[in-house]
Order: C-alpha cells, then sequence, then structure tokens
C-alpha cells in the first residue's frame, strides 16, 4: 500500500512516513503500539465474527449467539475503550456491502456504541475486578449483556429496515433475535476471557487439570447427543460440578464449550433443541445458554465467595488463637514482673515465652555496654545449647542484629546472616542460624539492651514479628525498671537511717560542745556565787555576770541550733526573709541574685532553704572562696534552686552526710540535686524541685 500524500498550507508536501518520521522516539513507539493494537483487536473481532457465521442458521442469516459481541466487551473492559477503532474495523470486515451503505455504518456504530457503552458501564460496576467471583460481578456482567444487547438491536434492525433489506413485519422479529444473540455471546464468550485474563493459571493444580480435562470431554459427550426432547438439560450436573469444583474459570469455560457446541449441532438441525420452526429453534437455544451460562456464573460466584469467607474465618480464627496465645504469655511474664522476680528469671521466662510463641528455636537477652561491646544475660534454646551462653561477652563489630539495634535504637531484622559479617554473626551461623529479629530494651527512657530472637530455617521470618517482639521488650524493660528502683528505694531507706543518724550525732555533738558546756559554766558560776555571797560580795558580783554571759551565750547557741532544725522566719514570713537572716550570720560574702515573687508551698520552701543552708556551710568550711551567689525562680513547673562559689571545688556528695541528706530530701519530694564540683573552678549545687501552684 502506498502512503497517502497530504499537502499542507505553506508547508509543502510531507508523506505519513515523513510525519512519523519527524516524531519523537518514545510518541512513535507508542503509535506503533496502538496501531499494531488496534489491528490485533479487528483481527480477533473479525475471527470471532467468522465463527459467530459459521455456527448462524439459515446459511448465515440467524445466529443464536453473537460471540464478536462478548470479545469486543472482553476486550474493551481488559485494555481500555481506546481500542474502539478495532471494534469498528473488525465490525465493518464482516459487513454485507451489498446491502445500502447506510445499513453497513449504521450497524458498525450501534455495535460499537453497545459495546463501549457495556465495557464502561462494566469498569464502574465491577470496580475494574473482572474475575467474575463476586454475585455483584456477575450481575453486573448480566446487565452489561443487556444494555449492549439493547443498544445493538437499536441500531442494527433499524438500519436494515431503513435501508429495505427486512420487511416492516419482519422488524419486530429480527430485534428480538438480534438482542438476544448479541447477550448470548456477551454471556457466553465474555466470561471465559475476563476469568481467564483475572486469574491466569494462579492457583491450578495438576488434580485441578485432570478434572477440569475430564469435564470437558462429558460436556462434549453430553452436549453432542442427539435430539432428547424429554432431557435437554442433560449437562447441567456437570456444568453445577465444574462450578462448584473448578470455580469461575471452570465454570466460564464449561459455559463456552458446551454452548458452542449446542449452536452448532442446532445450527446442523440437531440435538436437543431443534424446533419445528427455526424461530423456536432460536429461542430454545438462547434459552438454553442464558439459563446455563446465569446458573453456572452465579453458582461459582457463591461458591467462590463462600471459599472466601471460609478462609477468612479460618484465617481470622488463627489470629484469635494466637492473639490469645501472644496475651497469655505476656500476662504470664506480667506476672512474674509483678511479683517482684529477680530479673534473671525474668530473663528465662521470657526467652522461652518468645520462643515457643513465635515458633524461633531460640532466643537471648543481651544488655549494651557502650558502643561496641555487650553480654549476654539470658537466653532460652528448644534444644537446651544456647548459641550465645549466658554470660558472653560479645563484640558488635558487625551486622547483626544486636548491633543493629544499638545502632538505631528501633526494632531491626537480619534475613540471611550467611550475608552478614561480624563475630556474633559468625558465631550465629556456625551455630546454623539463618535469621534474627530483635527488639530494643529500654530502662529510664534510655537504650539498655535487646531482645532478640534467631531460627535456622531458610524460610523468611513472618511480617509483623518486630511488633510482637517489642511487646516483651517492654516488660523486660519493666522489670529491670522494677529492680532498679527496688535497689534505689532499699539505698534510699539507708542512706536516710545514715542521714538520720548523722545529723542527732551532729546535734548531740553541738549541743554538748556548745549550749551544755555554757549551762555547766553557768551551774558552776552560780555555786561560785553561794559560796561568796556573804563573805565576798563582790567576787559574787563578778560570778554572777559571767555565769550571765555565759547563760546568754548558751541561749543564743540553742537559737542556732533551733534555726538549723526549722526557721520560724521562714514559716511565718517565707523564703526571702529566713534567706536574708541565714546568710546575714554567712562568714563568707553571700549575694540572692534571684528569689520568686510569689512564695511556694511549704515544703519546697524548707527544701530550699536548707540547700542554700548547706551549701553555704560547705562554702564556709571547705570551699575557701571569697564570694558566693543563690539564685532560685520558678520554671517549668519546678523551682530551681542554685548555689555557685569561686572556691575550689573538689566537693564529693558520696563523702559528706549533708549533701546526702539534701538530696534524699530533694528526691522525696521528686526532685532531683546535683553537684558539679571541678578541681580549682569552683562549686555550683543545683536543686530542681516540683511545685504545685497555691
Amino acid at each position: 500500500m502506498r502512503p497517502t500524500v497530504v499537502t499542507g498550507a505553506g508547508q509543502g508536501r510531507h508523506t505519513v512516513r515523513g510525519r512519523l518520521a519527524a516524531l519523537p522516539g518514545g510518541r512513535r513507539r507508542r503509535v506503533a503500539l496502538y496501531a499494531g493494537s488496534v489491528a490485533l483487536v479487528a483481527c480477533a473481532y473479525y475471527l470471532a465474527g467468522r465463527i459467530g457465521l459459521e455456527l448462524a442458521y439459515l446459511d448465515g442469516a440467524v445466529a443464536a449467539m453473537w460471540p464478536p459481541a462478548g470479545l469486543g466487551l472482553a476486550v474493551l473492559f481488559l485494555y481500555g475503550v481506546r481500542l474502539w477503532p478495532g471494534i469498528v474495523i473488525g465490525d465493518l470486515l464482516l459487513a454485507d456491502f451489498s446491502t445500502p451503505l447506510g445499513t453497513v455504518l449504521g450497524q458498525t456504530v450501534g455495535n460499537t456504541l453497545a459495546l463501549v457503552a457495556a465495557a464502561l458501564l462494566l469498569r464502574r460496576l465491577a470496580g475494574g475486578r473482572g474475575a467474575l467471583d463476586r454475585t455483584l460481578g456477575v450481575l453486573a456482567l448480566v446487565l452489561c449483556a443487556a444494555v449492549a444487547a439493547l443498544i445493538s438491536a437499536a441500531f442494527g434492525p433499524t438500519a436494515l429496515r431503513l435501508g429495505d433489506v427486512i420487511t416492516a413485519d419482519e422488524l419486530g422479529r429480527v430485534l428480538r433475535t438480534w438482542a438476544l444473540s448479541d447477550a448470548s455471546g456477551v454471556l457466553v464468550v465474555a466470561p471465559a476471557m475476563l476469568t481467564w485474563a483475572a486469574l491466569g493459571f494462579r492457583g491450578i493444580h495438576r488434580r485441578d487439570v485432570l478434572e477440569g480435562a475430564v469435564g470437558l470431554v462429558l460436556l462434549a459427550v453430553l452436549a453432542a447427543l442427539g435430539p432428547q426432547r424429554d432431557v435437554p438439560y442433560i449437562v447441567f450436573p456437570v456444568l453445577l460440578w465444574a462450578a462448584l469444583r473448578l470455580g469461575p474459570r471452570g465454570a466460564a469455560t464449561a459455559i463456552l464449550v458446551v454452548c458452542s457446541i449446542t449452536v452448532w449441532t442446532t445450527a446442523h438441525e440437531d440435538g436437543p433443541f431443534v424446533r419445528d420452526s427455526i424461530t423456536d429453534s432460536l429461542l430454545a437455544t438462547q434459552l438454553f445458554i442464558a439459563t446455563a451460562a446465569l446458573t453456572s456464573l452465579l453458582l461459582a460466584a457463591v461458591t467462590a465467595e463462600r471459599t472466601r469467607a471460609a478462609e477468612a474465618l479460618a484465617v481470622s480464627e488463627a489470629a484469635q488463637r494466637a492473639l490469645a496465645d501472644e496475651h497469655a504469655a505476656l500476662r504470664r511474664v506480667a506476672t512474674l514482673v509483678a511479683a517482684e522476680s529477680p530479673p534473671s528469671r525474668v530473663f528465662q521466662q521470657v526467652t522461652e515465652e518468645v520462643g515457643r510463641l513465635l515458633g524461633l528455636p531460640a532466643a537471648t537477652v543481651v544488655q549494651y555496654h557502650g558502643a561496641h561491646t555487650a553480654t549476654v544475660v539470658g537466653g532460652w534454646s528448644e534444644h537446651g545449647r544456647l548459641p550465645l551462653p549466658v554470660g558472653a561477652s560479645l563484640e558488635l563489630d558487625g551486622d547483626s542484629v544486636v548491633a543493629e539495634v544499638l545502632r538505631t535504637g528501633a526494632a531491626q531484622r537480619v534475613e540471611r546472616y550467611d550475608e552478614a559479617g561480624g563475630s556474633v554473626a559468625e558465631t550465629l551461623r556456625s551455630a546454623g542460624y539463618r535469621a534474627a529479629v530483635a527488639a530494643p530494651v529500654t530502662v529510664a527512657g534510655g537504650l539498655w539492651g535487646s531482645l532478640v530472637a534467631a531460627t535456622t530455617s531458610d524460610e523468611p521470618l513472618p511480617d509483623g514479628l518486630e511488633r510482637r517482639l517489642c511487646d516483651f521488650a517492654d516488660l523486660v524493660g519493666q522489670a529491670l525498671a522494677n529492680a532498679d528502683a527496688r535497689e534505689r528505694l532499699a539505698a534510699s531507706r539507708a542512706e536516710l537511717v545514715e542521714v538520720g543518724d548523722a545529723e542527732r550525732r551532729r546535734l548531740e555533738r553541738n549541743l554538748h560542745d556548745g549550749a551544755q558546756q555554757r549551762l555547766v559554766s553557768v551551774a558552776l558560776g552560780l555555786g561560785v556565787v553561794g559560796a561568796k555571797l556573804d563573805d565576798d560580795p563582790g567576787t559574787a558580783r563578778e560570778a554572777l555576770s559571767a555565769a550571765r554571759d555565759d547563760l546568754a551565750r548558751g541561749l543564743e547557741e540553742l537559737r542556732e541550733l533551733a534555726r538549723g532544725l526549722h526557721p520560724v522566719l521562714l514559716t511565718e514570713r517565707g523564703l526571702g526573709p529566713a534567706l536574708d537572716a541565714l546568710l546575714a550570720r554567712a562568714h563568707v560574702p553571700v549575694e540572692i541574685v534571684e528569689l520568686p515573687e510569689e512564695r511556694l508551698t511549704a515544703p519546697v520552701e524548707a527544701a530550699a532553704y536548707y540547700v542554700v543552708a548547706e551549701a553555704i556551710t560547705n562554702v564556709a568550711k571547705y570551699a575557701r572562696a571569697s564570694h558566693a551567689t543563690v539564685r532560685i525562680r520558678r520554671s517549668d513547673g519546678c523551682a530551681r534552686v542554685m548555689v555557685s562559689d569561686d572556691g575550689v571545688g573538689g566537693a564529693d556528695p558520696a563523702r559528706g552526710t549533708g549533701l546526702r541528706g539534701l538530696a534524699a530530701r530533694v528526691e522525696a519530694l521528686g526532685g532531683r540535686l546535683d553537684v558539679d564540683s571541678p578541681p580549682e573552678r569552683g562549686t555550683r549545687i543545683q536543686a530542681e524541685i516540683p511545685y504545685r501552684g497555691d
């Protein structure tokens, strides 16, 4: 075929080949691919039409089933309505040009519009699914077959009548035959194409192939039997068997085979549907096609739905059983944690529960030490031999799952240890383990270690193991936090007893060395007064004056001790005046830089006062400082107390009962005491004490 010559206005003459050559490479390929697709659709449509004409009655004049209708609908649904030119070309190739051209064009337009409309409607109703494994999908196909038949029948017979090809008396009969023929073609051909295109050969086993072959042979034999007017539906048991056993693909294939044979035998005046008139034969055949297609497809769809429901129920029951097992395992571990069992016992229980629940042969708990080492602190193995013994030290130098958790702080998995490097990976690989999953164990917001589960199977690890493992890792962290809290509580109790004893000893010493000695001195002085009062009044007056002075100094020392216990000024007037009075007696210049404008709650004020008092006492005794500052502010729900000096530094809370007692007092209110005292750079004592608003 020579190229068509097209003349452009003011652009000279260009051939179609030249225009295609001028297109970009990608666009040329798309144009060529589209043209090839259209040509392929046209050929398929034409071949289906030729087959339909071979199955027609009265030497091709009347067709009980029109296969191109089903093929065209399936093609446009599967590959897009943009291939409609292929329908037009194929229909024109099948046209009878002995009839008027208007009649030919009217039939082609009707057939194309019918298939485009039906394909678009089926896409919308079926949601793009062509598997016909749902009842609604089958009903949608039936509706689309009716739509396609009505649109096509509205154009075709009308065009025949307008071209005087048929008479007015024949119009009704031709209209009915035309519509039923197109509908039958859709119900027979489209299901086979749609189901096989959607499902392919997926899920077909050797037994299914054998059953399908036996079924097709039975259908062919039963459908080809001679006239049996009494049992025209003898093939139905096989059709139902195919729908039940082989699903939508088997049902659609069985329908295509049995209906094609039925139409062929009836067209050759044989079979159970031959009647006295061609009209009756057509109706009987088409009724059989509709009944067989609807029954088989609906039964196959219902069976597929019930199969999916049963599978979903089985999956749900398995998931519920797994969830119940997981909850039971978590409950057992949680009970162990609540019973304040030792961490080693919790590690043993957790690893065993994890291994048995997840179906993995080994589980381990490791504790990190810095950025490169870890220690195995617990483990379980179904064979009793741990790949990483308890107490073993691990070098985190490769791609093991333990190292990955340390680097990322999140749950990790390693699918293939034969591709991982490092000593841990080598140890696990030599022990026969192929993959592992791990979850971080956190204590007090920090990464403490990881909970690891490993497998020897070559099967990939199931999805969701990390989440399930994290639940157990959280319980390990809680057990460690509980143990730490118990240890800290015991230490705090011991420290409070120690601090209390030290304070009592200090009070006793101060009373003994101060006020008690003054009172003894007063008593002795009064004794002298009594002895000299008559004989030497002057000496008695001097002794009495000295006793009065000793008594005054004793009272002052008692007041100092009372202020150390709890100053009255703090209760009556608040933190500012109490600190002013305290710092006025200090041996080092102290500046109050900042104080809160409003009073704090009594416990917080008392704690703040004693933090300042103890800090200033330490400055005077040990710091050799020339200056100190006090700053108290309210910030973020805390009272922040800071006392700093320019002394020699080196203060250590562990070596003094005063600071330890302050820390215990602050921690009892939910706060924290920090001491920063580098040598020769001064000391800064900072307390954060939570408070409630007034």
